[in-house]
C-alpha cells in the first residue's frame, strides 16, 4: 500500500477546522470576574432656578416634569351627502305597489274569514243543528202511540195478511200505555175465567181497506205462541186478546182522547166478551166503546 501525502494533508486540515469551530475554552477559577452590565441611569433634569439651600449646604431644586405630547384632535369627517331624492314618478309607483299589496292582504283576510264561516256553518249544519222531528198523527196522541200523518207506524210491517198489517209494538207503543193495556186485558180475562195474555209478543195491527173498520188501529196480545202464529199467518184467531183504539173525535181537532175497546174470545169455550175503558181508566161497561159513547145507536 502506497502512502499518499496529499490525502493525509487534506484530512488533517479538515479536522483542525472542525475542532476550532466546535471547541469552547472552559472558564478557569483564576480568570477575572466579569462585571454585570450596568443599567443605564436616567438623567434627572432639574428646573432652572436658584433652589433652596439645606442645612448641610446642599441645594435642592425641583425636578422637571416629563414632557408628553399633547393629544391632537382628529379633524372631523365631513358629513355624508344626503341621499338623492327619488323621482316623483318612482315614488308614486312604489306607493301604488304598497297600496296594492295592502289591498291584496285585506282580500286574503276576507277570503279566509269567509272560508272559516263556511266551515263553521258546515259544522253547525252537521253537528249543532238537531234534525227536525217527523210529522205525527193529528188523530192519535203521540204520548200513547207514535204514528205518522197517515195514521200508520213509521216502521215496516213484520207480517201482513189479507186483513191487516202487523207491526212490533216496540218503538210505536209507549211502554207505560202497553203495560196498562195488558193489565186491563188480563183483568177482563180473569172475570171471564179465560187464560191470560202473554207480555210478548205484542203487535200493533192496522186494518186494511175492505175490512169492517178500514184503517183501524189495534193492539193485540196472545195466550201462547201457537195462538200468535195462527192469528198473524192466517188471521184465524181462536183465542183473541184484542184492544181497538177508539178516538172520541174522528178529526182529532177538538180532542185527542182515545177510548180503549176490548174484545176477548175463546172458541173452545164459545165465549166472547167486549169492554170499554175511558182515557182516564174508568170502566164504562161490558160493551164496545161505540155503544158506550152512543147509547141511542139503535135508533140512529
Amino acid at each position: 500500500m502506497k502512502f499518499l501525502p496529499h490525502l493525509f494533508l487534506r484530512f488533517a486540515l479538515s479536522s483542525l477546522l472542525l475542532g476550532s469551530l466546535t471547541f469552547v475554552a472552559p472558564a478557569m477559577a483564576s480568570d477575572p470576574k466579569k462585571e454585570p452590565p450596568k443599567a443605564a441611569e436616567k438623567e434627572i433634569k432639574y428646573v432652572n432656578e436658584a433652589g433652596a439651600e439645606g442645612r448641610a449646604g446642599n441645594v435642592y431644586k425641583r425636578v422637571e416634569r416629563e414632557k408628553y405630547d399633547e393629544p391632537q384632535l382628529k379633524p372631523k369627517e365631513p358629513p355624508a351627502p344626503p341621499p338623492e331624492p327619488e323621482a316623483k314618478g318612482d315614488a308614486k309607483k312604489d306607493e301604488k305597489k304598497d297600496e296594492k299589496k295592502k289591498e291584496e292582504k285585506k282580500e286574503e283576510k276576507k277570503e279566509e274569514k269567509k272560508d272559516d264561516k263556511k266551515k263553521d256553518d258546515k259544522k253547525k249544519d252537521g253537528h249543532d243543528k238537531k234534525p227536525e222531528p217527523p210529522a205525527l198523527s193529528a188523530l192519535y196522541d203521540a204520548k200513547l202511540i207514535k204514528l205518522d200523518p197517515t195514521n200508520r207506524p213509521f216502521t215496516q210491517p213484520t207480517r201482513s195478511t189479507n186483513h191487516a198489517d202487523y207491526f212490533l209494538c216496540r218503538g210505536i207503543l209507549r211502554d207505560k200505555f202497553r203495560q196498562t193495556i195488558l193489565a186491563e186485558m188480563n183483568t177482563f180475562a180473569d172475570r171471564m175465567d179465560l187464560p191470560r195474555a202473554m207480555e210478548m209478543p205484542c203487535m200493533v195491527k192496522v186494518a186494511k181497506p175492505g175490512t169492517k173498520f178500514p184503517g183501524a188501529i189495534y193492539v193485540e196480545f196472545y195466550t201462547d205462541d201457537k195462538a200468535a202464529l195462527a192469528c198473524m199467518r192466517g188471521g184465524d184467531c181462536g183465542a183473541t186478546r184484542l184492544m181497538m183504539l177508539f178516538p172520541k173525535d174522528k178529526t182529532g181537532k177538538k180532542s185527542k182522547e182515545i177510548y180503549r175497546s176490548y174484545v176477548l174470545t175463546d172458541e173452545k169455550q164459545f165465549t166472547r166478551g167486549a169492554f170499554c175503558v175511558s182515557p182516564d181508566g174508568q170502566f164504562l161497561g161490558d160493551k164496545n166503546c161505540y155503544v158506550a159513547l152512543n147509547p141511542d145507536w139503535l135508533f140512529n
